[in-house]
């Protein structure tokens, strides 16, 4: 249990890299890995070689227009292209918010697309880890700020559409500041649209409304209708909003500090939004059984707390269902008194059902070696040729030809046992992540028969 917790840790830490890494030094390919940054590209490791530079422009490599813009169509893909003479083999392990190129020296056989889908997949679990890590630093960073406001402003971060936002924004400042008028612009790109307010002159996109970089101060300025000015930008991401003031008096220092307070307020509240947002995809991919390092964390406790082997057994079986949202489970695991493998827990609906006392003999255990994958579709490959694929007879239980999904359960040297998994609706189906997920807790039970 420790050694995996501690390669779990070791995954999500970023080593994930280190495993791809090895990996293709084990190929004998010679490699850079990139991960763009702004318009050129970043060296994270090199295998067989020694970059010239850790940093390159897309000019100097062009890996960019290989392959299409598009999104990827799972939680992450990895694409192949050609490339140059230096390194005429091209790959992007991409997700959906972050990609990594991988440059090989020479060809590489054909095997290695298939070959690389794991470790694309833990790197997919290290840059989401990352990613819940990164926002948990930017929401910290914001307490501070909602302490000060209190009840005062704590309106300002419900979620609301951006032309209540821009509402909002006016009526705090026009209440706290007293000014001649309030209007809220909104960047269009190519011209500015008033969310809130009344303005009888546009201001053209010219100037200040057309820096790329904004501070989110308040910035003094002269018009026409009013001897006294501000602008007060509010830029995060591609949200580009413009509070324009007027007075006839100087706005003070306290004035100004005040706006330079709800100017930063503004522009957390409109990243919480855009948090929120994300927050919601994020609870998309747990309701749909993508496997986050959290629920890998408390499956794992959940496992090693269990010390009695019939109650892990039925937990193991629960979990599993509870994991791909499935509710049919069949659970054989090798019975070393019987020489075979018996059904030790089965589920149907969900209930517990009666046992088939059928066992599928063996001399002894299936050696790891002989299975070969980490789970079978069961609409493809029917259990018998499996099972005879491994040395076994055909099998013995009637149920197995109902379930949808076969996954072995091994430890480094023998086939402990095996999990078969349905789902009352029949066109449902698990991806990537739920097998890789599912793949994972099978590989820990195994290693957990060792304790019980």
């Amino acid at each position: 249990m420790e050694e995996l917790y501690n390669r779990v840790n070791f995954i999500v830490s970023g080593g994930a890299l280190k495993l791809l890494t090895d990996f293709i030094g084990s190929k004998g390919l010679p490699a850079l890995i990139l991960e763009p940054k702004e318009e050129g590209f970043l060296v994270l490791d090199a295998v067989g070689t020694a970059p010239e530079s850790l940093l390159f422009q897309e000019g100097d490599l062009h890996i960019r227009s290989l392959f299409p813009s598009n999104p990827p169509m799972e939680a992450f893909e990895v694409a192949y292209a050609q490339g140059d003479d230096r390194w005429p083999c091209v790959l992007r392990i991409q997700g959906e918010r972050w990609e990594l190129y991988v440059l090989l020296g020479r060809e590489p056989e054909s095997s290695l697309m298939f070959e690389l889908q794991p470790y694309a997949g833990l790197l997919h679990l290290w840059q989401t880890f990352k990613r819940l890590d990164e926002t948990e630093k930017r929401l910290s960073r914001l307490s501070y700020m909602i302490l000060a406001t209190k009840s005062t402003l704590a309106s300002i971060f419900e979620p609301m559409p951006l032309q209540y936002f821009a509402s909002f924004l006016a009526d705090v400042l026009h209440e706290s500041l007293f000014p001649k008028s309030v209007a809220v612009l909104k960047d269009e790109g190519d011209y500015l649209s008033v969310l809130k307010g009344d303005i009888k002159a546009l201001p053209e996109r010219t100037g200040l409304y057309a820096e790329s970089i904004l501070p989110p101060t308040p910035i003094l300025t002269r018009a026409a209708e009013a001897p006294f000015e501000a602008v007060l930008p509010v830029v995060e991401g591609e949200t580009r909003l413009f509070c324009l003031m007027q007075w006839d008096d100087l706005p003070d220092a306290q004035m100004l500090n005040f706006m330079e307070l709800l100017g930063n307020l503004a522009v957390r509240a409109v990243a919480i939004n855009n948090l929120r947002t994300q927050t919601q995809k994020a609870a998309t991919y747990v309701s749909s059984s993508e496997f986050t390092v959290l629920s890998i964390s408390n499956v794992l406790k959940i496992l090693k707390s269990t010390e009695d082997r019939g109650r892990f057994l039925s937990m193991l079986a629960d979990i599993l269902m509870e994991q791909c949202r499935m509710q049919n489970c069949i659970l054989a695991v090798w019975d070393g008194a019987r020489q075979g493998y018996a059904i030790a827990e089965k589920r149907v609906g969900q209930v517990r059902s009666n046992l088939d006392p059928t066992l599928l003999p063996a001399a002894s255990p299936v050696g790891a070696h002989r299975v070969m994958e980490t789970s079978f579709n069961l609409s493809e490959r029917d259990p018998d040729t499996i099972f005879k694929s491994w040395g076994l007879g055909g099998c013995p239980w009637g149920d197995m030809a109902s379930m949808h999904y076969l996954f072995p359960i091994c430890d480094n040297t023998t086939l402990v046992g095996m999990a078969a998994l349905a789902s009352q609706d029949k066109r449902a189906a698990l991806d990537r992540g739920q097998l890789a997920a599912l793949h994972l807790i099978t590989q820990f039970a195994a290693y957990e028969f060792r304790r019980l």
